[in-house]
């Protein structure tokens, strides 16, 4: 037999080290490229991020700037003469004076609220003339009202306005000042009033031209947006602001994944209101000519790498791929596939090799199989010969059984015994098909020992088989003779009760069928006897069976499988069939 010298392990081919050197060519270009753009990414976020504080910086200036105008308006007016005239008691000044006063008032009120850009809206009340001056008509105004009212900082609450109930900012002034300090009850309420849609525009006009998404936060209350944004993104966003805020809580820059997404956060507090202006923008949008520069290096950067493989994969159709074939081809026939044949490749110099080795696998292919159908031929003769000697063993024994039967008259047992003995023959004389599965063949020994047992009260049978193995295919009468050969020699010569325990299961490398017996047993130098009959062409008559079995199983499974043969825990002697998975 000749033998192939195996390619060393670890040896690469021509096409693996093309391969590799064009990866290894690639590899400092791209890692240069990644390196100089992440530096150009990081540069610009942090430009984007200044720019962007600066921004918002000078958005939130604005707003403070209007606040505070507003604020300072409430002192312009309580300290007007008609204001401070609003505060006489109604029994110390007529009721037309009071009127007068009262809608002079309410024109300065008018002309105050009209200077500002925003909507707003500015309310006089005296507690001690229960007069109201205010530019907010829908609004009522009271003691009660003013009970609650909040004058150090800016309250936002729902307030009535033409417009029906809207989101405002209020904040009052009372006199004297001194009255925030001291005990007492003030004498004069001044309140100033703006809607947050006046805050809402600003954040409108924000947004124009910039991928910003704006909104003012406030730990207490929902988020001011602009109509534009996504109310559920923005609340999510304010939850993610909230637990980032407590890192510097004047103002901040920071680069965040929001969703699977990249932003730039700036924030900055209002001074004047006490609420954050934070502006989420998505990094995408920002980085996209960054990123559309990547691609197109990428892009060049693969089609570079295409073209390296198309050239190597030239080269390996034309001088690797054959190489291939022929090492296959050689392995086949080692393998004992001699009808292998190798396609033929390109008219090159490998043509003439592939076609002289397609031409020595015919030639072989023939040889052997000449050689092969001559086996297989001798093979199935003796197969045949075996079973004919398996399968007419005990006809004739049944037939007195039957007459003694027909003799007493015992009608219900003939028929069962009938029974049983015509199945056990269309089973044995069904010589078409020499393969079954060991249902069949437990089937077959089923009826054999009813057989027996009706004839002799004393035998007695017990089967534990796997259930997955009832399905495995095997020769059939395989086993029924270990099952006869139990009978036949164990039964003879043995007093009382005969029982026989027929077993199957898995073995690491295959299965197991296996028939004990509490018969009579054999001598240990009768029992290395009978294992060295089995090798043998020929034999005594009491082993043949035995032998045929043997002979099958290495026929059907290869040499690693045969017959065992032992003493039994029982007291007689436990005979199976050793098969191996897939044979040799």
């Amino acid at each position: 037999m000749f033998r192939i010298r195996r390619r060393p392990a670890g040896t690469l081919n021509i096409f693996t080290k093309v391969m590799i050197v064009i990866v290894l060519m690639l590899i400092p270009i791209i890692a240069m490229y990644n390196s100089s753009n992440k530096t150009s990414t990081r540069v610009v976020e942090q430009e984007l991020l200044q720019i962007n504080l600066n921004r918002i910086h000078f958005f939130v200036e604005q707003m403070d700037v209007e606040v505070n105008r507003l604020w300072r308006a409430a002192f312009v007016i309580a300290a007007d003469p008609d204001t401070l005239q609003l505060q006489l008691r109604t029994q110390s000044v007529p009721d037309y004076s009071m009127l007068e006063t009262k809608r002079m008032l309410l024109q300065k009120l008018d002309m105050q609220s009209t200077s500002f850009e925003w909507e707003n809206d500015f309310t006089v009340y005296s507690p001690m003339s229960d007069v109201v001056a205010s530019t907010n008509m829908k609004q009522v105004y009271d003691s009660a009202y003013f009970k609650d009212s909040v004058y150090d900082h800016w309250d936002y609450r729902v307030t009535l306005t033409d417009r029906g109930p809207e989101r405002a900012f209020v904040r009052v002034l009372n006199t004297p000042f001194e009255s925030l300090t001291k005990l007492g009850d003030p004498n004069l309420y001044v309140e100033v009033t703006f809607t947050a849609d006046n805050l809402v525009k600003m954040l409108d006009r924000f947004m124009q031209g910039s991928a910003s998404q704006p909104f003012l936060y406030h730990p207490d209350y929902d988020p001011i947006m602009s109509r534009e944004l996504d109310p559920e993104l923005i609340e999510a966003m304010a939850e993610q602001f909230n637990r980032m805020k407590a890192e510097s809580p004047a103002e901040g820059s920071v680069t965040i994944t929001f969703r699977d997404e990249p932003y730039l956060v700036n924030y900055v507090a209002s001074s004047s209101l006490g609420w954050y202006l934070v502006d989420f923008q998505p990094m995408k949008q920002v980085l996209e000519p960054i990123n559309h520069s990547k691609l197109t290096f990428y892009g060049a950067g693969l089609l570079l790498l295409l073209m390296g493989i198309a050239s190597a994969a030239l080269l390996y159709r034309n001088v690797q791929k054959p190489i291939n074939d022929l090492i296959r081809g050689v392995k086949s026939l080692r393998r004992g596939a001699y009808d292998h044949r190798i396609k033929s490749g390109p008219n090159n110099e490998f043509h003439y090799l592939i076609e002289q080795f397609n031409l020595m696998s015919e030639d072989i292919q023939t040889l052997i199989d000449k050689v092969y159908a001559e086996q297989l031929s001798a093979k199935e003769s003796s197969l045949k010969h075996l079973q004919a000697q398996i399968n007419p063993h005990f006809l004739y024994n049944n037939f007195a059984y039957i007459q003694s039967m027909a003799q007493l008259d015992r009608t219900n047992v003939i028929i069962a015994f009938t029974q049983h003995l015509s199945r056990y023959y269309r089973y044995t004389t069904r010589t078409e098909q020499q393969l079954t599965v060991l249902a069949e063949e437990m089937d077959l020994i089923g009826n054999y020992l009813e057989i027996h047992r009706m004839q002799s009260e004393r035998l007695h049978y017990e089967e534990h088989i796997e259930e997955e193995l009832m399905s495995k295919l095997m020769p059939r009468l395989l086993f029924q003779p270990l099952v006869e050969n139990a009978i036949v020699h164990g039964m003879e010569g043995k007093r009382g009760q005969f029982e026989i325990v027929i077993t199957g299961s898995r073995t690491p490398d295959g299965w197991e069928l296996v028939v004990e017996d509490n018969g009579v047993g054999m001598k240990q130098g009768d029992l290395f006897a009978l294992r060295h009959s089995l090798t043998l062409q020929t034999s005594a008559d009491h082993s043949l069976g035995l032998r045929n079995v043997h002979q099958r199983l290495k026929h059907y499974y290869g040499p690693s499988s045969g017959l065992i043969i032992d003493h039994s825990p029982l007291g007689g002697l436990r005979v199976g069939l050793k098969i191996k998975d897939g044979g040799d």
